[in-house]
């Protein structure tokens, strides 16, 4: 790969510094190059399945790493790696967090963290509030006993453009909802939504049997759709789809500058979505009143490190197929 591809590229998935990349640019070079069987890019949406970030780089980076030289392109020792990825609301609040881990042997996992858990004396979201990525870094890193090598945001409302470019996500409800505070109204069982309809999807928890916990798991189970549009679809082949995909990177994901995103597609390769190991830390004793009078999420801190660590630590497995449609509240 040159070094001009790999600059757009990384600008395209990194913009820290208002670095952007030009959309026609990085088309005409994926063009070029010719694109490969949506299949084989499986492993690199392991990040997509928890927030999108990676859902562009498994789509764009494997494309780009393709090359005649004979230097490979991923590094010859991969190690483990812990990446924070959040989800801002539109007034800057964390509104999804996902710890998502990466072993050395290619296996993965995603851990949801409830926004309102309650830790150090306050909501897990306020911390991004209050000190920013540096602060709820640190947060999440005491609340899971893990250390957070890499980080990553994305605007939830971005999901707007991501599921109109993808030409729609299938979900399924197990009954129909109509929610005045999210906008969210649908029928039950199987259905595709896009644009407004899939961030009203998303957003909604009033009404559902466990309010923000039944939200996390309408994420999880939206993203591991998207993530099969995103590769079994025309996606890689709508010039159209790309632009859009690409346009959102640059506009609504920031990443931390230390994080060599392509050496971590790379090594995403081995990875398949059916092997992903998804789940959410253990609840203790459900929602309670907190000083001011709010309600938050309460965990025991002993039960999450050991939740974190058996699940990041866990042999690889194969799970369902990526194409299943769970039904969910």
């Amino acid at each position: 790969m040159n070094d001009t591809t790999e600059t757009l590229i990384r600008e395209a998935v990194a913009a820290e510094a208002g670095r952007a990349v030009d959309p026609d640019t990085v088309l005409a070079e994926l063009h070029r190059r010719g694109a490969r069987s949506a299949r084989s890019h499986v492993p690199v949406i392991a990040v997509a399945a928890a927030m999108v970030v990676a859902a562009v780089a498994a789509i764009l980076v494997p494309q780009l790493l393709k090359t005649d030289s004979a230097q490979p392109a991923v590094p010859a020792t991969p190690v483990s790696q812990n990446v924070l990825l959040v989800g801002a609301d539109d007034n800057g609040y964390a509104d999804s967090i996902v710890l998502a881990h990466l072993s050395a042997d290619g296996s993965g996992a995603i851990v949801s963290l409830p926004r309102d858990t309650w830790v150090q004396g306050a909501k897990l979201n306020s911390a991004y509030v209050t000190g920013g990525i540096g602060k709820l870094v640190t947060t999440v890193r005491d609340l899971t006993g893990v250390q957070i090598d890499h980080w990553a945001t994305i605007a939830m409302s971005s999901f707007d453009r991501l599921s109109t470019a993808v030409g729609g996500v299938p979900v399924c409800l197990r009954a129909a909802v109509h929610d005045s505070y999210s906008g969210a109204s649908f029928p039950a069982g199987q259905q595709t939504v896009e644009g407004a309809s899939a961030l009203a999807f998303l957003r909604q928890r009033h009404g559902l049997p466990n309010s923000d916990l039944d939200r996390i798991v309408r994420l999880q189970a939206f993203l591991r759709s998207l993530a099969h549009q995103l590769l079994s679809g025309s996606v890689l082949s709508d010039q159209k789809a790309l632009a859009s995909l690409i346009d959102t990177v640059r506009d609504d994901v920031r990443v931390d500058p230390g994080w060599d995103v392509l050496a971590f597609a790379g090594q995403l390769r081995g990875l398949h979505t059916d092997q992903l190991r998804i789940g959410t830390i253990p609840i203790d004793n459900g929602d309670f009143q907190t000083p001011d009078g709010g309600a938050a999420i309460a965990v025991n801190p002993d039960q999450v490190h050991q939740f974190v660590a058996d699940v990041t630590q866990a042999a690889p497995s194969a799970g369902s197929s990526s194409a299943d449609v769970p039904c969910v509240n």
